[in-house]
């Protein structure tokens, strides 16, 4: 059937329509900008945010030079200092601690390692603790099953109180980096939490208090032992499994888990620079970030070798006093 001329022209309008209509959807801004540019991330202020801001728009935007596919949007967090306060110190240790404390007969009676490690613990005595992590990761637990363990941290995470801010440990978490948490997982990122914390001690807070699946935590393990408990498998603790999960263990574990480089990642220690540097390494547009705590609301102190790294690497230091509205939500 011949076009005719009027025919032709309805159709190139048509079409242009449509080809319009593509390249808006494929170019346009996402929601969370687009509809409340002023609302995203209003716990931030100041530089940062806007390059959060810009970096989570640019990677996310379809047809941005930057785009990167929801597959390799890996978002990598460090938990202990970075997520949450860490003084006097993690609680994961917090967790062994307590344990200890209260199970004293029973675990000293168990030999002298044992003893002493209640003894470090009656006195927070956390040279010794620190200088023993492979110890007070496993002796305390020994041969108990994961989800006793894991309820355990939970009950001490809910209900302890941290002394130098006298309250629990579950209002210590940072509602800055979880409101970014929630906005990278509306654009498509994979959030992870990378931490040198038992995996299971970052499993039983994960979800309700990270924003972060338990099937994303990455962390210590303990070997398991799996026994016929009727008719369901009990799996029980064992020694350390190396690497621990700081310093060159963090970028192993993410590469076994993930299979690729982060895009994006936090940390505000030592132990978190393998992770930082792992990221750098990523073909895509990637940034890096490192938590000082400067400031009075939370805890001042600071890892100067680490700042110094940040600032040769050119990664973007986060001021808690400069970027934070507000610390813990109040």
């Amino acid at each position: 059937m011949p076009v005719t001329i009027r025919t032709h022209r309805i159709i190139v309008f048509v079409a242009a329509i449509a080809l319009s209509a593509m390249f808006f959807q494929w170019h346009r801004i996402p929601d969370t900008f687009a509809q409340a540019p002023g609302e995203a991330l209003n716990c931030w202020q100041g530089e940062v945010r806007n390059i959060l801001l810009d970096y989570i728009a640019s990677v996310s935007t379809p047809g941005s030079d930057d785009f990167i596919p929801p597959k390799d949007r890996l978002a990598v967090f460090d938990m202990d200092g970075t997520l949450m306060s860490e003084k006097p110190f993690p609680f994961v240790f917090e967790a062994a601690i307590r344990y200890l404390v209260q199970h004293k007969g029973e675990l000293s009676s168990k030999g002298p390692q044992y003893k002493s490690l209640c003894e470090a613990a009656e006195k927070l005595d956390m040279g010794y603790l620190r200088k023993h992590f492979n110890q007070i990761f496993v002796l305390p637990f020994e041969g108990k099953t994961y989800e006793f363990y894991r309820s355990w941290c939970l009950k001490l995470f809910e209900t302890e109180v941290n002394p130098l801010k006298n309250r629990p440990q579950k209002a210590l978490i940072y509602k800055p980096m979880i409101e970014l948490i929630d906005l990278l997982h509306e654009h498509g990122f994979q959030v992870y939490v990378v931490s040198g914390s038992l995996q299971f001690a970052i499993m039983a807070i994960s979800e309700k208090y990270l924003h972060v699946d338990e099937s994303r935590c990455i962390g210590s393990m303990v070997q398991a032992k799996a026994k016929r408990d009727g008719k369901r498998i009990a799996f029980t603790r064992g020694e350390l499994q190396p690497p621990p999960n700081v310093k060159s263990g963090k970028a192993i574990r993410i590469m076994m888990r993930t299979g690729r480089a982060p895009v994006l990642a936090f940390g505000n220690s030592r132990g978190d620079t393998w992770m930082l540097e792992f990221t750098a390494s990523s073909p895509y547009r990637h940034m890096a970030f490192v938590l000082d705590h400067d400031d009075p609301r939370e805890f001042v102190y600071h890892h100067p070798a680490l700042l110094k790294t940040a600032q040769e690497k050119k990664w973007v230091v986060i001021s808690m006093k400069e970027s934070f509205k507000t610390v813990y939500g109040e």
